[in-house]
């Protein structure tokens, strides 16, 4: 690994020097928008996907109340 002068030396950057870009022109651009999207697309179908789920699930009476039925009809 390389160390900190080194890495100085070879990319040729002054530590003391802070460059910020312009708030005006930095954005995400098409990449940022690019993955937003798929997330949000993403997300929807995996919604989708679990409301269909939830919709098969079919709700059985507890364990107590199956065997309370069965020792009454007998």
């Amino acid at each position: 690994m390389l160390s900190y002068a080194a890495s100085l030396g070879v990319f040729g950057a002054d530590p003391k020097v802070i460059t910020v870009p312009n708030p005006d022109t930095v954005s995400p651009g098409f990449l940022g928008f690019a993955v937003m999207f798929l997330l949000a697309v993403a997300t929807i179908l995996l919604i989708r996907s679990m409301v269909a789920h939830l919709r098969k699930v079919r709700y059985l009476p507890e364990p107590e109340e199956q065997q309370n039925r069965n020792s009454r009809a007998t």
